[in-house]
């Protein structure tokens, strides 16, 4: 049997001011940052590259806040918590619009169901790691565990 798993980075990155960074995606609406993990890159540099390319920004990864994984296409989804380091938000082709946006306004931002799902659990994971699956297409939860950090 052969293995074929693909394997995207996400971050809740946050500023000083505590707001959060989110862009406008062609495909989905309001999001947070992230993307694919190409060949021979590790997680870490994954994340800090596909931030940069889409906002403009330089961050430092903070933390750990979940995965899950889509279980029709095999795609594992793994977040982060980020703090901004530098940079000036700009846009790009996967990103319409850049914008810090306070915590309570991010989630009424969001349409898309996964997205959402996963910030509500990158902003609750005080001292929890969020691990669920699901199927995309009509988004439905399958399995959904948190476990505890420390």
């Amino acid at each position: 049997m052969e293995y074929t798993h693909f394997v995207s980075v996400a971050g809740l990155v946050i500023n000083d001011k505590d707001e959060i960074l989110l862009l406008k995606s062609p495909k989905r609406g309001w999001e947070y940052p992230g993307g694919m993990v190409e060949p021979h890159e590790t997680l870490q540099e994954a994340l800090i590259r596909e931030i940069q390319e889409e906002t403009g920004v330089t961050v430092q990864i903070t933390g750990f806040a979940g995965i899950c994984k889509n279980i029709e296409n095999d795609v594992v989804n793994i977040d982060f918590i980020c703090a901004y380091l530098s940079g000036s938000l700009t846009t790009s082709d996967e990103s319409l619009e850049v914008k810090w946006v306070k915590r309570e306004d991010a989630l009424k931002m969001l349409t898309f169901p996964l997205t959402k799902k996963r910030l509500r659990n990158m902003l609750s994971c005080v001292d929890k790691m969020y691990c669920f699956g699901f199927r995309r297409e009509p988004f439905d939860v399958v399995v959904d565990d948190f476990f505890k950090i420390g």
